[in-house]
């Protein structure tokens, strides 16, 4: 829901959301995580498309990360959180998926993304494969904790609702 000042009163999003204690949210969806990485990748090889890798066989690879302004959702996307303490090696910083891309083809890393974020960077030359071992991506509704606006109390009593009814 758009304001006059060009801000938003709900968003949908990616979670961990930077700035997250301000935020209120409800999940609408989950995918798994996939690996995304290069047709040439030796773990390509080896793992029939379809088939999971084991995030313990990918804890040596350098990952494409998001910028560290990112924060949380930098740490979520590199899974810090299944490392058991191993700090991530970076092969490139990547800011959009056009970068991601690229890099993937010019071999810098690997990277995590959401099942459904597949299609964008598996153009050619790159391959996914399911990711053993990590915690499902969360797609949310969010909005901030202190809205006294009606409409937007409305919007997510509905969207809860619709989530609810999912089968």
């Amino acid at each position: 829901m758009g304001r006059p000042d060009g801000g938003s009163d709900v968003a949908f999003v990616w979670l961990p959301l930077p700035g997250q204690e301000r935020y209120d949210s409800l999940v609408v969806a989950e995918e798994p995580r996939l690996v995304a990485l290069p047709d040439t990748h030796p773990l390509a090889a080896r793992t029939p498309v379809g088939a999971p890798v084991d995030f313990a066989d990918l804890l040596d690879e350098p990952f494409l990360a998001l910028p560290a302004a990112a924060g949380p959702l930098r740490d979520y996307w590199l899974a810090t959180d299944a490392r058991a303490g191993r700090p991530a090696r970076i092969g490139a910083e990547v800011a959009s998926t056009e970068e991601t891309y690229e890099a993937l083809v010019a071999g810098l890393g690997v990277v995590l993304l959401a099942a459904g974020n597949a299609p964008l960077v598996t153009l050619g030359g790159v391959t996914t494969r399911p990711v053993r071992g990590v915690s499902p991506s969360r797609f949310a509704l969010a909005w901030p904790r202190d809205t006294p606006r009606p409409l937007v109390r409305g919007y997510v009593r509905a969207c809860r609702r619709a989530t609810a009814a999912r089968p």
